[in-house]
């Protein structure tokens, strides 16, 4: 069996730091339907983290979709991110900002089909 290098080992053993926000009125917006969402990522800096939150965040409080795009290369590494997209397709012609939620790499790596959530 494979050993871990000891200071990456510790690393993964601290404890997780958290940051939050929210979009003014969103959870009045929808009252009873508003949801709490939390993803652990290993950014390293809080900046980083209260940047990507807030991206999420701005997808997330909707109104919002669910979409799939197929775009060029591999992408699995994205799942969990905002990206920004540009495509031939309504919507994303001039990019548009979408939280993945999912990816399948096909086609020998040629392709990835994402999954996205997509602020209408």
């Amino acid at each position: 069996m494979a050993t871990v290098e000891p200071g990456y080992a510790s690393w993964l053993t601290l404890p997780a730091r958290y940051v939050s926000t929210a979009i003014a009125g969103a959870a009045s917006a929808w009252a009873g339907l508003a949801e709490d969402s939390s993803i652990i990522s290993p950014l390293a800096l809080k900046a980083d983290a209260q940047t990507v939150a807030t991206s999420q965040a701005q997808i997330l409080a909707g109104p919002n979709a669910r979409d799939q795009l197929t775009i060029a290369g591999l992408h699995a590494d994205k799942i969990g991110t905002v990206i920004n997209v540009t495509a031939d397709r309504a919507g994303y012609e001039n990019g548009a900002n979408v939280f993945v939620v999912g990816a399948q790499e096909a086609d020998e790596g040629k392709v990835t089909t994402l999954t996205v959530i997509k602020r209408l």
